[in-house]
């Protein structure tokens, strides 16, 4: 399953690149290939949806915040060789695209609360022991329920305001003999890679809400060859990726993509009057104006548990459960506004009032989780 989206995903990104760099003004490469770049520090990080019982891994470079690749699946109940193959397999991978040379530092492993983290902690020293000659694995893990690890693996604990984190990786022997320092090392390092991964985090954050606003699946569906991955995770990658790559702003790149739409799909591309670029740029940038106007912050906030999609009451017999709410709507009508995040979301700005009112009678209806 991971292959195909992989294929999705690298198909869709090449081709887009194609199309935007047309109207960059820096010369690029005609070809979107990141195996062909090498990052010598690469953060890797996993992210866990409650609600679907979802993993999702990541691995971005710590100079370009770019996403190196990406993978998910879906956790079954206790399966912690599960989790184990699975991160196995995924820093391999990494290992493989990057040549067998980086230093990799996963910045929460472990931190599934749902599974055994004592035995995936106990496990990660044998696997740590696989590592190439060439590369170097930094695992950041809580500090509670520690096993006994052995002496040949350095050990630091580094003080945070949530609890204490243990950083765990192979020592190197020609640094046995002053490890103090080289302790004192990694501990910079460490925190260095610390507030990147913050900054990444909230650009991260940033982008799946623009997916939303600039309804980015709608916008590149028609246009790629093959249909790309629904879940924001996934769409949120396309803004990580193409702007630095292209060297061009998020504004500009949506209403390239936009113009690009307008005239791949215009029956009389020649005699019909084309929107100018800068146009569509000025029209992208006050979609974007409106969004930031508090009044009309419409985004969409996960909530503290699932409950029904209010698009999907109305126009479905199967409703979805969503976790995301609109804190705007939130505010303004005194009740909880779940909806799904991508289709629905957008539905129901366009007229809230319909998707509130309540119906007179009940129907039974078949509830879809």
């Amino acid at each position: 399953m991971n292959s195909i989206i992989e294929n999705q995903m690298e198909g869709a990104m090449s081709f887009l690149y194609k199309i935007l760099i047309q109207n960059s003004e820096v010369q690029l490469s005609q070809n979107y290939n990141q195996i062909d770049n090498k990052y010598s520090t690469i953060i890797v990080f996993e992210r866990y949806i409650s609600d679907s019982r979802t993993i999702f891994l990541y691995a971005y470079s710590s100079n370009s915040l770019i996403i190196i690749k990406q993978h998910h699946y879906k956790l079954e109940e206790g399966k912690v060789d599960q989790y184990i193959t699975s991160v196995e397999k995924f820093l391999k991978d990494v290992l493989e695209i990057n040549q067998h040379q980086a230093c990799i530092c996963y910045v929460n492993y472990a931190s599934v609360k749902e599974l055994n983290n004592l035995k995936i902690k106990e496990e990660a020293q044998q696997w740590l022991q696989q590592t190439f000659p060439k590369s170097q694995i930094i695992l950041v893990m809580e500090y509670q329920n520690i096993p006994q690890i052995p002496n040949t693996y350095l050990q630091i604990k580094i003080p945070k305001n949530t609890g204490a984190l243990l950083t765990l990786l192979k020592i190197q022997r020609d640094l046995k003999e002053d490890l103090k320092a080289y302790e004192e090392f990694m501990i910079i390092q460490i925190n260095q890679i610390n507030e990147t991964h913050q900054m990444f985090m909230s650009k991260l954050e940033q982008c799946e809400k623009q997916v939303v606003i600039f309804n980015f699946l709608d916008l590149i569906k028609p246009i790629i060859p093959r249909e790309p991955p629904e879940q924001i995770e996934y769409l949120a990658q396309f803004l990580m990726n193409l702007p630095p790559s292209t060297q061009l702003d998020i504004d500009k790149m949506i209403a390239i993509l936009k113009l690009y739409k307008q005239n791949l799909f215009s029956q009389n591309a020649i005699i019909q009057k084309k929107l100018n670029i800068n146009e569509y740029l000025h029209l992208t940038q006050t979609e974007l104006t409106i969004f930031q106007d508090i009044k009309n912050c419409h985004f969409p906030k996960k909530g503290n548990h699932s409950q029904k999609c209010k698009v999907c009451q109305k126009k479905s017999k199967k409703i979805k459960k969503s976790s995301f709410v609109c804190e705007a709507c939130q505010i303004y009508y005194k009740i909880n506004v779940a909806l799904c995040a991508i289709r629905c979301f957008r539905q129901f700005h366009l007229n809230p009032e319909k998707y509130l009112r309540r119906k007179k009678r009940t129907i039974k209806i078949k509830v879809e989780e």
